[in-house]
C-alpha cells in the first residue's frame, strides 16, 4: 500500500507541475507569433509597477489533491476511522491542491507605462523575464504590436 501512496503522490506532483502556466515574457514567442509582421514604435518607460499575473485555475490541482488526500486519509484508522480519514483527506487535499495550483500559476510581472515618440502614453502588463530582469523607469524601449493586438515592451 505504501508503494501505491508514493506512486499517487508522485503522479499528483507531476500533474500539478504540468498545470504551471507557460511563460508570458516579452521575449517568448508562440508558434503563431513567428513570421507575423509587427508594428515597432520607440518609447521611454515612465512608470514600472510590480504586479502578479495569475492564470485561470483549471481545477486540476484541487481534484488531484482531493484524490491523493482521500487515498492517504483512508490509511488512517480502521472501519469508520478510515472513512472519516478519507473524508478529511478529500477536503484537505482539495484545498491544498487548489492553493498549490494557484501558486504554480502566478508569476511576477510589470505594468509598464511607456511614452511613445509621438508623446502618447500606453500601458502594457507583461511577465518579468528572469534572464534579462525587470525594465526600469527611463529606459529606452521598443514597443512591438502584432496584428492580433498583442503588445510587448522590449529593450
Amino acid at each position: 500500500m505504501k508503494k501505491y501512496i508514493t506512486l499517487l503522490s508522485v503522479a499528483t506532483l507531476i500533474l500539478l507541475v504540468g498545470c504551471a502556466s507557460q511563460t508570458m515574457t516579452a521575449t517568448t514567442y508562440t508558434e503563431g507569433d513567428v513570421g507575423q509582421a509587427q508594428i515597432v514604435r520607440m518609447g521611454r518607460i515612465e512608470l514600472a509597477k510590480p504586479i502578479k499575473i495569475s492564470a485561470r485555475p483549471t481545477g486540476l490541482g484541487g481534484m488531484t489533491g482531493a484524490v491523493a488526500g482521500s487515498v492517504i486519509g483512508s490509511e488512517i484508522g480502521r472501519g469508520n476511522g478510515s472513512v472519516l480519514g478519507s473524508i478529511a483527506g478529500v477536503v484537505a487535499g482539495g484545498v491544498g491542491g487548489a492553493l498549490l495550483e494557484k501558486d504554480l500559476n502566478t508569476v511576477d510581472g510589470q505594468e509598464l507605462t511607456v511614452r511613445l515618440e509621438d508623446n502618447s502614453l500606453i500601458s502594457v502588463a507583461q511577465e518579468i523575464d528572469k534572464a534579462t530582469g525587470p525594465l526600469g523607469v527611463g529606459e529606452s524601449v521598443r514597443v512591438l504590436s502584432s496584428p492580433r493586438g498583442k503588445t510587448r515592451v522590449v529593450r
